[in-house]
């Protein structure tokens, strides 16, 4: 019965995995046997691997085997496999025997057979040293097919490099793959050491947040051996392009750091730093370290890759590529004149892989911000359709949930936001943070629900992580928003010019408009004029009524933006636009980008001012329908509020289907029900994009109110709370 199989036992190569024990064992030359050591999540992985042994299997089926639908970051499984891969591929001299199928996932190419009973009994008595007056197996003995396999392998290498015309058949690492190796300690000093793991582990730690970076374990050494490193070598054996490498020396209170990022391929040093840091506080000084270097190699990572992609791939890039070519571009200040590039690169890498979640992230993030406020209604479901489609493949990953965070933040829906960062922040309290735009969304809610003083705190121990962000200019931006709402105007004068100093063309509007009500609440008047000249030059549209709580009902805030619209007016800012402007825009039946100076009427709509108005809705029969664009929450009494129903796009997008369900219901299928759109002012084209879309549905009876609400508010005229529909 000694034929009979065990699912227990398995070898491979010159290893046996006892599954029953756990254990992994490694034969050496004399045929004994030692027991490795081997971590629990390695163990289970290689269990899932060997069990599909010549198979590809995907990454979400290894985690979802070993975590057991546990939420763990990516990267969790990427250091798991390097570390497995560490002891599996010791002495191997061609590939990893763990293959990384691009795309798909990983393949177990070793060839594995189960043993018989018979030979776990006789592995069984066997032990790293062989017992007194006992014989130890031969390797021979042992595996008598390794001869055989070894000179299949010497045949197979021969056919390749002499019939196949010599060429160079290794594996090419993973883009973007690298491995921190342990910083050397060079002080002389053995509690530096912890200095140095402290370093080493927290680096590591923030890079495994980065996504597309492919993170393998270091192996461990001793900070205190000084050894040569080979990036080659450490190349080949972790299937890795770049290593960091670093030293640290403890002068005193000070930290002397010098880390370098090199070349497994060709050993170049690619990028180097080095700085004192002050040990006042030694955790706290360790995270300042660590974010400064993620910073650094992360840039330095995407500008090489994205180069590397151009040369080698410049008429075929594939996702990956276009992905590192847009972050390139954004590692340069960020300007809004790139924007349209950058989001081109985004768009067409989801065209090759709709499911690739930086594409996403980035599409995601880019029509988000061109529409805030929002401009297209197509666009502002393709964000939240993006958004959430990344979440549902990294739901872990900090990226999707900031721009989730993003498109909330957006659209008024302020206290998800909240609940979803304060999730975050309790599953990765460092990642709220270092990821800028989880920080960013997180501030300006708690801002809106009368919090500023929380956000002025966040964006702080943010700058203190990473400090030479170059989204330094928006912390300072936010900052000084909240120390003007707090009443705190010559910082706020100080932050905001700060910021503009940093980056003076993004959104630098709305930062100057912010200056000259701070100049103007310490009696600065002048300049407080100055800077609005400038300001209007930037943004001509902007009036002072246009300054609205993005539909936050909080008192705190309400209360503070009033008192931001006295400042404005002081400072000279514009109130309000004039309703009956003729800015000479010929009419025409497109459906426009919700800002911009409007024509003095739209064909098949009857055009209304203020004195109409206020005589057209003493009929019973009429229906008000208010876009709520600027909205305080209030409207012309009896007013229904579809907000985002005056967005551009076309007659035949979601919106028109949603506004003819929505219009049946409130008319009860009456096509001439009279029906006033109302949108915010002239300079808006969302009233006359609803009316048009009201037309187009067949109503024959529309008015299009071109002063909108701001007139209707300016002409001191009642209002009372809008009726929000859910349309």
């Amino acid at each position: 019965m000694d034929t009979i199989v065990s699912a227990d036992d398995i070898e491979f190569g010159v290893f046996r995995l006892d599954r029953r024990g756990g254990r992994l064992m490694r034969c050496d030359e004399s045929g004994a046997l030692t027991t490795l050591s081997l971590g629990t999540r390695s163990r289970e992985i290689l269990y899932v691997l060997i069990d599909r042994a010549g198979e590809v299997v995907s990454r979400q089926e290894i985690m979802d085997a070993v975590w057991g639908g546990v939420a763990v970051e990516e990267n969790n499984l990427t250091v798991q496999l390097s570390a497995l891969r560490r002891i599996l591929d010791e002495g191997r001299t061609g590939g990893s025997c763990i293959e990384t199928v691009p795309g798909r996932g990983y393949r177990f190419v070793e060839p594995v057979r189960q043993t018989t009973r018979a030979e776990v009994a006789v592995a069984g008595t066997q032990n790293s040293k062989p017992r007194p007056g006992t014989r130890s197996l031969s390797r021979r003995e042992k595996w008598p097919w390794i001869p055989v396999a070894v000179a299949a392998a010497i045949f197979v290498a021969a056919v390749v490099v002499w019939g196949g015309g010599r060429r160079d058949e290794r594996r090419v690492p993973p883009r973007l793959s690298l491995v921190v190796m342990p910083f050397r300690n060079l002080s002389g000093d053995h509690e530096a050491n912890a200095l140095a793991d402290g370093i080493t582990a927290d680096l590591t730690s923030d890079l495994a947040r980065v996504s597309q970076v492919t993170l393998a374990a270091a192996p461990s050494t001793n900070n205190n051996t000084g050894g040569v490193l080979d990036p080659p070598r450490v190349g080949r054996s972790l299937d890795v392009r770049y290593v960091v490498e670093g030293s640290v020396r403890e002068v005193g209170k000070t930290l002397r750091l010098d880390v370098q990022l090199i070349s497994t391929e060709t050993g170049t040093e690619l990028w180097s730093d080095r700085f004192d840091e002050t040990l006042a506080e030694s955790d706290a000084s360790l995270e300042h370290v660590a974010a400064r270097l993620r910073t650094g190699l992360r840039d330095t990572l995407i500008g090489i890759e994205s180069a590397r992609a151009d040369r080698e791939r410049p008429d075929a890039p594939d996702a990956f590529d276009l992905v590192l070519r847009a972050q390139a571009i954004m590692l340069r200040s960020p300007d809004r004149a790139q924007e349209r590039q950058v989001a081109e690169l985004y768009r067409r890498s989801l065209a090759r892989d709709p499911s690739y979640m930086p594409a996403l992230v980035g599409s995601a993030y880019f029509l988000t911000d061109r529409m805030s406020p929002w401009q297209v209604f197509g666009d502002m479901r393709q964000a939240e359709n993006y958004a959430l489609k990344a979440r549902e493949i990294a739901p872990t990953a900090p990226e999707p949930a900031h721009v989730y965070m993003y498109w909330l933040k957006s659209v008024g829906r302020c206290p998800e936001v909240i609940e979803l960062g304060r999730q975050f922040g309790r599953t990765d309290p460092e990642g709220i943070r270092s990821i800028v735009g989880i920080a960013s969304q997180l501030g300006q809610c708690l801002a809106q629900t009368g919090h500023a003083e929380e956000d002025i705190a966040l964006q702080q121990q943010a700058m203190e992580s990473d400090p030479r962000s170059r989204w330094t200019f928006d912390r300072f931006r936010a900052i000084g928003y909240d120390q003007l709402l707090l009443g705190r105007y010559q910082d706020a004068i100080t932050s905001l010019q700060r910021s503009l100093a940093i980056n003076p063309a993004f959104g630098s509007s709305w930062r100057y408009f912010g200056v000259a009500a701070a100049y103007a609440a310490t009696g600065q008047i002048d300049q407080a004029r100055r800077v609005v000249a400038e300001a209007n030059r930037l943004w001509p549209y902007f009036t002072v009524r246009s300054v609205d709580p993005n539909y936050s009902p909080n008192p705190v805030y309400r209360a503070q933006l009033r008192r931001v619209q006295d400042e404005l007016r002081l400072a000279g800012a514009r109130d309000h636009a004039d309703e009956n402007a003729d800015f000479g825009v010929p009419s025409d039946r497109e459906l426009h980008r919700a800002i911009g100076l409007t024509p003095k009427d739209a064909l098949g709509v009857t055009t209304v001012g203020t004195v109409d108005l206020s005589t057209l809705r003493d009929d019973a029969q009429v229906i008000v329908i208010d876009t709520m664009t600027n909205s305080w929450g209030q409207s012309i009494p009896g007013a229904f509020g579809l907000k985002f129903v005056g967005l551009g796009g076309d007659f035949s997008d979601e919106a028109q289907g949603r506004l003819r369900s929505k219009m049946s219901e409130l008319t009860g299928g009456n096509l001439h029900r009279p029906i006033v759109a109302m949108g915010w002012n002239s300079e808006h084209f969302d009233g006359r994009n609803l009316a048009l879309r009201l037309t187009a549905l067949g109503y024959s009876h529309v008015y299009w109110y071109r002063g909108g609400r701001e007139a209707w508010e300016v002409a001191g005229l009642p209002e009372t709370d809008i009726r929000v529909e859910d349309w």
